[in-house]
């Protein structure tokens, strides 16, 4: 197909320095992690509320059967593509080289943007004990930064309290995210869950932004090690992850074998 259809249909265009291109429905941002930190201190200042998502081939899967997802991740300020997979679709599908950015990186980009600016952030998610653990760390190694965090309360599928207590838990959670008021709430309840919780609650948030991490805090205080370099250079990151939780092959299943071949469907739809 040629790039003045690639255009017409709106596969992707340039829009204020992100190439944006459309997986399954699903839009990314191919950019930079300094145009976006640039573009996140900019809406800070101008307390422009912004949502930031990293989805990946398993989420691009999931919103395929859940449209809440896919509206909120179409929505969001920025998408940034987490996922070798998203990758080699896109130049698979427009022979555009897409810029990767996993989350867990940029998840630190942040903190680092957090401690050089004094400002407040609020982690939700994970476990308990890795959530406290989180919160240390970052009180001993970004001292500038004002820091809560909560795991929250347990949430079914759809990102709804599962009991009355954790209807309770729930709404005492947003209760105290807002009268934190954190210029930066990082989400780390897993996907959909976490995108679904963001898509309920954003508006009504007293925050600056938010970003969801999905498993960063894991990696973070070192409950899971974080890939080598060369492990992740070569798009390996998967096989690391399927080593460490043995229970996530079917997720990885979805993603290494399901995706490409629904890529490929869309590939022949064109």
């Amino acid at each position: 197909m040629s790039s003045q259809k690639q255009l017409q249909k709106g596969l992707t265009r340039e829009i204020k320095g992100h190439e944006i291109v459309t997986i399954m429905g699903l839009t990314l941002h191919s950019t930079s992690r300094s145009k976006v930190l640039r573009a996140i201190q900019y809406k800070l200042v101008k307390k422009e509320k912004f949502s930031l998502v990293t989805p990946n081939p398993e989420i691009i899967l999931e919103a395929q059967k859940n449209q809440r997802l896919k509206d909120f991740i179409n929505q969001a300020d920025f998408s940034l593509p987490d996922g070798v997979g998203l990758s080699w679709a896109s130049k698979f599908l427009y022979g555009i080289k897409l810029n990767r950015i996993p989350g867990r990186m940029f998840f630190l980009d942040l903190l680092e943007l957090a401690d050089l600016k004094g400002l407040k952030i609020y982690l939700l998610g994970a476990s308990e004990s890795v959530n406290k653990k989180a919160v240390d760390k970052i009180l001993k190694n970004y001292p500038k930064i004002k820091v809560r965090g909560s795991s929250g309360a347990i949430l079914n599928k759809n990102a709804k309290p599962v009991s009355l207590r954790n209807r309770k838990y729930y709404y005492d959670t947003l209760k105290q995210i807002n009268e934190f008021k954190p210029d930066i709430l990082f989400v780390a309840l897993g996907a959909p869950k976490q995108e679904l919780y963001l898509a309920d609650n954003l508006k009504d948030l007293n925050v600056g932004g938010a970003m969801t991490v999905g498993g960063s805090l894991n990696y973070f205080v070192g409950k899971i090690p974080s890939p080598p370099k060369i492990v992740s250079d070569c798009g390996m990151e998967w096989l690391w992850r399927l080593i460490h939780e043995p229970k996530r092959v079917v997720r990885i299943f979805k993603a290494t074998v399901v995706f490409p071949c629904l890529v490929i469907k869309e590939k022949l739809k064109v």
